[in-house]
């Protein structure tokens, strides 16, 4: 499914007009009537207050206001901001009845208009669009609080007011939803945390833009998977195969410091189907390792006296690539002399795709543009403080809109970036950009992510594009916490729970 900015909103709006030949006007009208269509569907007649403000939002609440009166509702409508500006709002504002709908104003107080909100059972929320940014002033604010505090179902159309939608965060007070009505598409708003929480239950008014004017809209289109979706791109599995068939996955990962990484990224890669999966570690860890990984061929690296992987390590893991579809390395490794020299010739020497994740990319964080001589397709998949380092901007940057860093790095460099936070996010050149919708607090222990870089080098080697394995990749690791969770407490739930319930959580993929 498409997930539009508000930019790319807009140019999908003018293409469908000039495909029919209608006017914008026609198409706030298709708007308002499909908002009031679900709002009736939900609701049997009763006491509506719809609250418009001075813009094209405020416009699509009048036409939404004289639909239900039409159909037997009570309706009273609540200026925000005065009488209406936008052209098209105005022309709507003419068409009510004065009669039968009752027009207030809201100036500075809310006990002023307080018998408006005794007589409504629910609430529709007309007050921003989708061009709104920054903070609502004090005097909005405190109408904003009203109605969260109200105890009425409260409809927002498109975006609640006082989100800006293309953005994961608030500046300031805002509505919180019961149901946010998105127009035409999902906006990035809606299924970015932490602001999806004020957007409550989403449905989405068909105003009669088409999938390809979304598509047409912008360059960089913002999607999300479902369940069916990811389905249908994960590698077959046919009948007649062997262990070959499903390809060979080298992670090279772990230290004496940090041996889990080594367990869990193997165990990730077993998991999600690979055929065969050598876990490549530094010697002095083989005793811990060993005793927890029966399914992965073990290769022990030569190692410093600390314990991390020494640089001769280079030439056994040389030898081992020509064996594998995929490569994983970085997790737990540590940042030494030593694992420098190894990642940095892995780099330059891997052909097979490559999984750079955890220290593999604090080292090349020192110079990102070694990833341009590469030879093969790379995935980085670094959290926010990782993110940081790599592009040099701030952790709060980065949160407020990771789309827009995660795809700048990947077009920069040329590689499929996996941003993980609470929306994780997937991005490569050529590619729509895609947002994760699964996933829970589970996952916010050291170890998930080592996890979940295993489960993406497994799609890798039996052949998924850096894109395709990077995104199923994700959404199972979080649907797996998802569904774990439902029987276990997330607060207890620990990455090798995870990696042992794999086959039952995810049975039916």
């Amino acid at each position: 499914m498409n997930v539009l900015t508000s930019s790319q909103m807009r140019m999908a709006e003018t293409l469908c007009v000039e495909r029919e030949g209608i006017s914008y006007l026609d198409l706030m009208e298709r708007a308002g009537k499909a908002c009031a269509d679900i709002i009736k569907a939900e609701n049997s007649p009763c006491g509506v207050l719809v609250i418009c403000g001075k813009g094209k939002n405020g416009g699509d609440g009048f036409v939404i206001a004289r639909h239900l009166e039409e159909a037997g509702y009570n309706v009273n409508i609540l200026l925000a901001s005065g009488k209406p500006k936008a052209e098209d709002a105005v022309k709507m504002f003419s068409l009510l009845d004065p009669v039968k709908t009752d027009i207030a104003y809201y100036i500075d107080s809310v006990g002023d208009v307080e018998e408006y909100f005794d007589e409504a059972d629910i609430i529709v929320e007309c007050v921003f669009g989708t061009g709104f940014k920054g903070a609502a002033d004090a005097r909005l604010s405190a109408l904003f609080d009203r109605i969260n505090t109200s105890g009425k179902t409260v409809y927002s159309t498109d975006i609640p007011a006082g989100i800006d939608c293309d953005s994961s965060v608030t500046e300031g007070a805002c509505v919180k939803a019961d149901v946010t009505i998105a127009i035409s598409a999902l906006k990035y708003a809606h299924i970015m945390k932490p602001v999806k929480e004020m957007c409550g239950r989403i449905r989405v008014a068909d105003i009669g833009i088409t999938a390809d004017e979304h598509i047409g809209s912008g360059s960089d289109i913002i999607s999300f998977c479902n369940e069916s979706e990811v389905k249908g791109i994960l590698p077959e599995r046919p009948s007649v195969s062997n262990k070959g068939t499903f390809g060979h996955a080298l992670n090279i990962c772990g230290s004496v410091r940090m041996q889990g990484a080594a367990v869990l990224s193997a165990k990730g890669a077993c998991r999600l189907g690979a055929g065969l999966v050598t876990a490549a570690f530094p010697e002095k860890a083989y005793p811990a390792v060993s005793s927890k990984l029966t399914g992965p061929l073990l290769l022990p690296l030569p190692c410093d006296s600390e314990g991390f992987m020494a640089g001769e390590a280079s030439e056994l893991i040389k030898d081992a690539l020509n064996k594998a579809t995929a490569v994983l390395a970085g997790c737990g490794t540590g940042i030494t002399p030593g694992t420098k020299e190894v990642i940095e010739k892995l780099i330059n020497g891997c052909e097979a795709p490559l999984v750079l994740d955890a220290d593999a990319l604090n080292i090349i964080s020192e110079n990102p543009s070694v990833l341009d001589s590469a030879k093969c397709n790379i995935v980085t998949t670094p959290h926010p403080g990782e993110m940081s380092r790599l592009c040099g901007k701030s952790v709060e940057e980065i949160l407020e809109n990771p789309v827009k860093t995660a795809l700048l790095f990947a077009k920069e460099h040329n590689v499929t970036v996996m941003l993980k936070s609470a929306n994780t996010v997937v991005c490569a050149p050529g590619c729509p950009v895609y947002i994760n919708s699964t996933g829970n607090s589970a996952l916010a222990k050291g170890g998930s992510g080592d996890l979940l870089a295993g489960m993406t080098v497994s799609l890798l080697a039996q052949g998924m594009s850096t894109f395709a394995a990077s995104c199923a990749a994700a959404y199972l690791h979080g649907l797996a916490a998802d569904r774990y969770t439902k029987t276990h407490s997330a607060r207890m739930t620990l990455p090798e729970d995870l990696a042992d319930a794999l086959p039952s959580v995810l049975g039916d993929f």
